[in-house]
């Protein structure tokens, strides 16, 4: 595996170099800013499989098979992806996109250029060709639905994701913004991930500036404890561990006894620069009835967003939340249609002012 840190002075830039210089399915290893001289730097760790053509790597080491493992992509993993190839090349020519109208054919284009995979354009593509009057966002709507955080009612509320996602960031802006809205609750924030010290000062600094009850429990006798102690809450919200290779939702769930509740919620935070393999791999990991939604985190490192689509197809979740920016105040809302739209078509972020593309939603 090849591994290269890159640096620049936004995380639109770098991952416009990783991209130029490792290929779309590079995966990122790690994300983060640093201050040097009193400016900021971002600084992304990407890797590659060297024996591979970069634009036909699948490095992530936590897909089987994959050069995280020292082995070869082989069986069945080679077989469906050759498969993939030789489906895509006999659609191809059945997607004629000079057959639509001028704006469909416009977005469609947009939607090609932003890494929206084939499948889902192929789908998109004969709704608008069977119904001469279907709109371009209804049937992507189909596929990427919204339902924002505020509207799920369970009591507990669990934010899980990979290690740089923004994780915990998300869970305290979910956990103030509820302690807003209805000060009489009682709210708690339960910190279940004891690998992070960083992340457990801003859980426990946020927690006591809003007036919310704060417990930890990285074990699973503590967890039980902090249930029984916490049976009068209204709302808990729980920071989950980052799950590493051979770890995974379902079974951490299980082991405290909360796979068969009917009040528990989990949120699974990703930011939208990864590889798809690496969504895969995530997604396997995490898979279960009890994951409700998915809360897209740093938005503003990224250069496009296809990936928001794609994940909604892999998954069948909706969006809950849209995060940007390094804040805890305004900086995460509930996802609503629009402002998912204009992300894709227009690049404009959540709660932004700037002009939108008008050419291309008119087109959407």
């Amino acid at each position: 595996m090849r591994v290269k840190t890159f640096r620049g002075s936004s995380a639109a830039q770098v991952m416009a170099e990783i991209k130029k210089e490792l290929g779309p399915e590079a995966v990122i290893l790690s994300n983060q800013t640093k201050r040097e001289n009193g400016k900021a730097v971002c600084e992304i760790m990407a890797a590659v499989e060297p024996d591979q053509d970069p634009g036909e790597a699948l490095a992530d080491p936590d897909v089987p098979g994959a050069a995280g493992r020292g082995a070869p992509r082989e069986g069945w993993e080679r077989e469906w992806s050759e498969m993939k190839g030789h489906l895509s090349a006999l659609l191809r020519p059945h997607m004629d996109l000079d057959s639509l109208q001028p704006r469909q054919k416009m977005a469609m284009h947009y939607l090609e250029r932003e890494g929206v995979e084939e499948p889902i354009l192929m789908g998109v593509y004969r709704q608008l060709k069977s119904s001469g009057g279907a709109s371009l966002l209804a049937e992507l709507g189909k596929v990427a639905r919204v339902k924002p955080f505020t509207q799920f009612p369970e009591k507990f509320q669990m934010v899980a994701g990979p290690s740089g996602s923004g994780k915990t960031t998300a869970l305290v802006r979910m956990a103030t913004q509820a302690k807003r809205a209805a000060p009489s609750k009682r709210i708690g924030i339960l910190n279940c991930d004891g690998r992070g010290a960083g992340g457990k000062a801003i859980l426990k600094r946020y927690a006591e500036l809003s007036g919310i009850t704060y417990a930890e429990a990285p074990e699973t006798e503590d967890f039980i404890k902090v249930l029984l102690a916490c049976r009068n809450f209204d709302v808990i919200f729980v920071d989950l561990p980052s799950f590493a290779q051979g770890q995974t939702l379902p079974e951490w769930l299980s082991e405290r006894s909360l796979s068969l509740r009917d009040d528990v919620a989990v949120h699974l935070t990703l930011p939208p620069y990864m590889a798809p393999a690496h969504y895969r791999a995530l997604w396997d990991r995490h898979r279960s009835n009890l994951v409700k939604s998915i809360i897209w985190t740093k938005l503003d490192e990224a250069c496009s967003f296809g990936s928001l689509i794609n994940v909604a197809q892999m998954t069948g979740l909706p969006a809950s939340a849209l995060s940007c920016g390094p804040g805890v105040m305004g900086a995460m809302t509930p996802a609503e249609s629009q402002a998912l739209w204009r992300l894709v078509f227009s690049h404009q972020m959540p709660g932004s002012a700037q002009a939108p593309n008008q050419n291309v939603e008119q087109a959407a």
